[in-house]
């Protein structure tokens, strides 16, 4: 296939690290529903505006603030995998590749690139979205903050995706479309590409480059024949 992206923009790099929800699958929509879905069950009824602020993060600070209240751990458990189940179920119908995102990640990794996968999501939905875009074997490294003791915007996971890939975070860069995920790359030191609806506000302007789109961030950058 051919190359997306210029070389030149990613030479200083050896490896690419991708989000997962928002950024190469839209799956926002599925976890939304589970968690509104379980906290029903707790009598319960988040905000959309509760829903918002927490999207591209993990689920412990979000049942904290919908329960209004510090939960202990393992009542924190027991909801957040109940969350997890009812999402086992309504992602494989509801996920939907994002466009240009698949092309984008293949374009890197035959640039030389090696590929990372940094998510809040469990580890068992990022190996099943990377099945349905069918990019499974592209992928270097996984690094699921759900399995960590702080998630996203803190930079623990992506300091652990650049401890597992044994580099530096000046030789990789990110890709993010929330702002929480990008403060977690920007904090642990990384280049952010910010991509996604909004991703152009002025809220990412500490972001290396800012695009609504894969398409519209392959325009800026030239691509290579």
């Amino acid at each position: 296939m051919k190359q997306v992206f210029d070389d030149r923009e990613f030479r200083p790099f050896r490896a690419a690290i991708f989000d997962l929800d928002g950024t190469l699958v839209h799956s926002e929509h599925a976890w939304e529903a589970a968690k509104i879905s379980v906290l029903a069950h707790h009598g319960r009824r988040p905000s959309q505006a509760l829903l918002d602020a927490h999207v591209g993060r993990g689920l412990n600070g979000f049942l904290d603030e919908a329960f209004e209240e510090t939960l202990l751990p393992d009542k924190r458990a027991a909801i957040a995998h109940e969350i997890g189940a009812i999402a086992d179920d309504l992602l494989p119908r509801m996920r939907e590749p994002i466009a240009g995102a698949a092309d984008c990640l293949q374009s890197l990794h035959l640039s030389g690139l090696r590929i990372a996968i940094c998510s809040s999501s469990p580890r068992r939905h990022i190996k099943g979205a990377l099945d349905m875009l069918n990019i499974g074997n592209l992928v270097d490294t996984i690094v699921s903050a759900a399995e960590l003791p702080k998630g996203k915007p803190d930079p623990l996971p992506y300091q652990e995706t650049l401890r597992a890939l044994t580099l530096d975070a000046t030789d990789v860069c990110a890709f993010e479309d929330s702002l929480p995920g990008a403060q977690s790359a920007v904090s642990a030191g990384i280049c952010v590409f910010a991509v996604g609806p909004g991703c152009t506000e002025p809220k990412f302007s500490f972001c290396h480059r800012q695009s609504e789109s894969f398409a519209a961030l392959s325009s800026l950058v030239p691509a290579t024949l």
